[in-house]
């Protein structure tokens, strides 16, 4: 029987939709069901563990009154019955399927515990940096490898924060390894949750493709600035992004671009003129994630050249710059690849690197095409300029390119 005391959350796997009469319908698990207009306030007060009496102390300036106490109420019941709301959810991953089940999804659990490099070299750092007694926050725990790798380490007590359904089996894990007493469990976002003691060390692999691109940098501020003790120790500490000049293949263009040979062919196809979609899209630098060993494969015109470096014990910032990239082989460029090393702990780096890549990387390569391609030959030096416009987002650009210099000049 649910009471004033009963502590109730939502579950994290839902899809939500409003149409024109303020019914509510919520896709969850494989069942769909409407509700009345309150159900959203609703979800919204349990997104984290509360008491019904908290809830509806939270909607109270909306309970003008009541009726609208008893819509809240028998709405309230409904979402409990469906299942939406309850006392425990079901441990297990989510059955959404791609992209909506996010990482409460088995697929993205799998790749990154399959892939060979990824949590090893993770776990290693954590086992490096922890020392007995410290107080551990793993951000985004996901299948709880790191909150576990960490308990293994000494640590005295580990947060382990993870807003997906996965959460449960992050925590079926811990109690496997016997760790469970030293690991709390919370399904919540970094950046709302609240911890009763200050963390020594910070442990996250919310990096993505692009490095920044999960806004880890923003993220680990947030905790620094409220979570974390002075001087807490971070894992990873600094990333290092690379680019490298490149020939893409023109089927990769165009899968990227509106090319000619696009407008070509659908203008034969469908009887109609295109061409207005290539106009619009000849100054767009395409930006892309591909497999590592696809863009190993790409005729390589230049070494890996540092393009910005991000120390995580420093405060997130917007930032525009650029990079000098000098081509070591004679041909045409259309655009560049992307990738980064992580500085894990003092003495673990991770490297993304598609050359020396394996089909098992979680890690995608991050690339950018270009308006137009530049003809270089070695000693050609070609100016990238790159911007990082905050919470992951991020572009990269051709600025310049400078004619080798004559040997005597």
């Amino acid at each position: 029987m649910i009471t004033k005391d009963t502590v109730l959350t939502r579950r994290a796997d839902l899809i939500v939709q409003l149409d024109g009469a303020n019914t509510v319908r919520v896709h969850h698990g494989r069942v769909v069901s409407e509700f009345g207009r309150h159900a959203l306030a609703l979800l919204d007060a349990f997104w984290r563990p509360r008491t019904v009496a908290e809830a509806l102390r939270l909607l109270g300036p909306r309970l003008v009154g009541g009726r609208a106490l008893d819509e809240v109420v028998s709405t309230l019941g409904q979402l409990v019955s469906a299942g939406v709301l309850a006392e425990e959810h079901p441990v297990g991953f989510t059955d959404l399927m791609f992209p909506v089940g996010g990482y409460g999804m088995a697929y993205p659990n799998i790749r990154m515990l399959d892939d060979p490099l990824r949590k090893r070299l993770f776990v290693r750092a954590v086992k490096e940096v922890v020392r007995p007694g410290d107080v551990v926050l793993d951000l985004g725990t996901g299948s709880g490898i790191l909150a576990v790798a960490a308990a293994q380490a000494g640590a005295r007590r580990v947060y382990a924060v993870e807003p997906a359904q996965s959460a449960g089996l992050a925590q079926a894990v811990a109690d496997r390894n016997g760790v469970a007493d030293r690991i709390t469990f919370l399904r919540d976002w970094s950046t709302s949750v609240e911890l009763p003691e200050k963390a020594d060390v910070l442990t996250t692999d919310i990096v993505g493709n692009d490095a920044l691109d999960m806004a880890i940098w923003e993220t680990v501020q947030d905790a620094r600035e409220r979570l974390l003790a002075p001087g807490a120790r971070l894992v990873p500490e600094s990333i290092t992004a690379s680019a490298r000049l490149v020939r893409m293949p023109p089927e990769h263009v165009a899968a990227h671009r509106v090319v000619p040979a696009h407008v070509e062919e659908w203008n034969a196809r469908y009887g109609m003129d295109f061409t207005p979609l290539l106009e619009h899209d000849r100054d767009r630098v395409a930006g892309f994630y591909e497999p590592p060993t696809l863009a190993a494969q790409w005729p390589r015109l230049s070494p890996a050249t540092p393009l910005y470096e991000v120390d995580l014990h420093r405060d997130a910032r917007v930032f525009t710059g650029t990079a000098e990239v000098v081509a070591e082989r004679a041909g045409v460029v259309n655009g560049v690849t992307v990738h980064f090393e992580a500085r894990l702990s003092p003495g673990t780096v991770l490297s993304t690197d598609p050359v020396g890549g394996c089909d098992k990387s979680h890690w995608f390569t991050a690339g950018w095409v270009f308006p137009q391609e530049v003809e270089v030959v070695p000693g050609t030096a070609v100016t990238l300029s790159y911007h990082y416009t905050g919470d992951g987002r991020a572009t990269v650009e051709l600025a310049d390119r400078t004619a080798p210099q004559e040997v005597g000049a």
